[in-house]
């Protein structure tokens, strides 16, 4: 699969924009608390595609081709694990005045993981990688011939 810096630099924008303007919609200035959750969620995405999705995509092609479906699992299998240590730190700080947890972390998993949460982070994730697979493997356009016979 071809590296394409504009699928790198575009991909984030499928799911932050539309994640983005739901949450600056009850606000009392919308379009700044948009411009705030674009920029922010923007770097982190950026920051996730850059430092943790390519390489690990890298790494895949190495052992197998790179098929439609390789992607989107990918960045659920990043997701998941992005999910997993914010999880974890909401455990640890889970305690009386962020202190130690009062529970153990399977029972926290127990509970955690059947929230919208998890399916959240790692929808996102999935969309984002398969943005970017879409995006780096698409064909340009060919222009088109002019036709011979108008005048």
């Amino acid at each position: 699969m071809p590296f394409s810096s504009s699928a790198v630099l575009l991909a984030p924008l499928a799911i932050l924009v539309p994640a983005a303007a739901l949450l600056a919609s009850g606000g009392r200035n919308p379009i700044v608390a948009f411009a705030v959750c674009a920029l922010v969620s923007y770097a982190f995405t950026l920051g996730v595609v850059c430092l943790a999705f390519l390489p690990a995509l890298w790494i895949v092609s190495w052992v197998t081709r790179i098929r439609t479906w390789v992607p989107p699992v990918l960045g659920g299998l990043l997701g998941s694990l992005i999910f997993l240590g914010w999880d974890y730190l909401n455990w640890c700080s889970s305690g009386v005045d962020s202190g130690p947890a009062p529970t153990t972390y399977r029972n926290w998993i127990a509970k955690s993981w059947f929230t919208l949460d998890p399916l959240a982070v790692i929808s996102f994730g999935v969309v984002t990688a398969a943005a970017y697979h879409f995006l780096a493997t698409r064909k340009p356009r060919q222009a088109s011939q002019p036709s011979e016979g108008r005048g």
